[in-house]
């Protein structure tokens, strides 16, 4: 799954007998469960972390199941909540059922009914999801806070995102290099009620381990050699806002223990220092290792990787969204066109097949790289293959693609194959495919090459093929 895959539910109920049975009833049926004993303690649970559905009693002492269904429905629509009582009452019923509770259940809990109340509410639930991504992609596609996608994973992860924001719980962002995290992060961010609040960055790969602390929680004068005076840390910088600390999977131990402390008591101590400051922050944690692994190896702490898996989301590689690769290759050609000046609009369709055969190791960063390089030196309206560099052609003919369906019923395909200008008798054969489907017009060649008129000539002089 590439979001969280866990349905959570908190159960509501003042008396602890009848709790600690709906608890055992619900985690035997694998859902994660969430208690609290009155609905000021829920309200405080619903700031921590998103849950699915809240199980609530209605009559309570303070804030009763109807006040808190109102709150609920104010601050996560998403949320469902089915709503019970001792007292069986038509009124509470239509006053919950109008105020948006999912459904209505009395006491003594009968429990086949409860199971079959969430059967339906959860199938309810996906079937709206189901339904607005299904809006999303009649659209062609979504643009989110800066990224792009039309495959139904990625949207999937837009919309948990937009959820998430809401809530000031740690996050968790993995997936390989150059699938987008910290665009994820800024998502975050920038979406959430801290937005207009600090945004820190930390590489934990850029600093050795040595310096790494110092950087995270600063130091006083005096602390080591060279601090000659005292230092915030990025913690300290980022107070109020967010830190989003990137490859999050090489902190030493000791400075993860450290982290843990800060995610549990929210305080630091500069290096060198015995004096707790208080830090009001939010952490973005990500990583392109296996954090479950490493707990297993004893490379990672495990009460910390469950203390930053709360929100968590994994970002598939590019090779596994091919419906975005055009998609994303026109999003960058116009943005980056605009940022260096350029007046190239189109993509070749040679271009777009060797894109498509690509296996992209380097994901979306590689993809938008590659756009970069070939918009640089190309100097007419389309990219074509000419444009690619040397090292991408020669990784393409190692693939031994297969001649495409039109192609081989000698026939113009639709979508032009893909030629391999990387080693001189493949190329040499290329052209003489193209001349043959083309039937010897030179332009209709070159176009299906993916090459200028002019470099088509030059090829067949080179060739002997005038």
């Amino acid at each position: 799954m590439a979001v969280r895959d866990e349905y959570v539910i908190l159960v509501v109920e003042d008396d602890p007998d009848i709790r600690r049975i709906l608890q055992l009833f619900l985690a035997e049926r694998d859902f994660v469960v969430k208690t609290a004993e009155c609905a000021e303690a829920a309200v405080h649970a619903l700031t921590e972390a998103p849950v699915d559905l809240v199980l609530s009693d209605v009559r309570m002492p303070g804030m009763s199941g109807i006040e808190l269904l109102h709150y609920i429905k104010d601050r996560d629509p998403e949320v469902q909540l089915v709503l019970m009582t001792a007292y069986s009452c038509v009124k509470d019923a239509v006053a919950a059922i109008q105020a948006g509770a999912a459904d209505y259940l009395e006491k003594p809990v009968d429990f086949r009914r409860l199971e079959r109340i969430l059967d339906v509410v959860i199938e309810r639930r996906k079937l709206t999801h189901e339904n607005k991504l299904l809006q999303q992609r009649l659209r062609g596609h979504v643009e989110f806070e800066g990224m792009v996608a039309s495959n139904q994973e990625m949207l999937e992860i837009f919309a948990f995102i937009e959820r998430l924001a809401r809530y000031p719980t740690t996050a968790l962002i993995t997936g390989e290099s150059g699938t987008g995290k910290e665009l994820v992060a800024r998502a975050l961010h920038h979406l959430s009620p801290l937005k207009e609040k600090p945004f820190v960055i930390c590489n934990c790969t850029a600093l050795a381990p040595t310096l790494l602390e110092s950087e995270l929680f600063g130091h006083v004068r005096g602390a080591f050699t060279g601090a000659d005076r005292d230092r915030k840390g990025l913690f300290e910088a980022a107070h109020g806002g967010s830190i989003f600390l990137d490859e999050i999977g090489e902190l030493p131990l000791m400075v993860q223990a450290k982290l843990l402390r800060v995610i549990e008591n929210r305080e630091i101590k500069r290096v060198g220092s015995p004096e707790a400051i208080r830090v009001d922050i939010r952490i973005i944690a990500a990583t392109n290792r296996n954090l479950r692994g490493m707990v297993e190896a004893n490379q990672f702490r495990e009460d910390l990787f469950y203390r930053l898996n709360v929100g968590s989301m994994t970002l598939p590689p590019l090779r596994r969204r091919p419906e975005d690769i055009d998609l994303l290759s026109q999003y960058f050609l116009g943005r980056l066109s605009e940022r260096l000046g350029k007046r190239v609009t189109e993509i070749s369709p040679g271009v777009i097949e060797a894109f498509r055969r690509h296996t992209w190791p380097g994901n979306v960063r590689e993809l938008l790289n590659i756009i970069e390089r070939t918009l640089i030196v190309a100097h007419e309206s389309t990219i074509l293959l000419e444009h690619l560099p040397r090292h991408f052609l020669s990784e393409l003919s190692l693939q031994a693609p297969e001649p495409s369906a039109a192609l081989q019923n000698g026939a113009l395909a639709a979508e032009p194959p893909a030629f391999d200008l990387s080693i001189e008798s493949a190329e040499r054969d290329q052209i003489r495919k193209a001349l043959e489907v083309a039937g010897g017009k030179r332009m209709e060649a070159a176009r299906l090459l993916g090459l200028s008129r002019r470099t088509l000539y030059r090829k067949l002089d080179k060739y002997g093929m005038t």
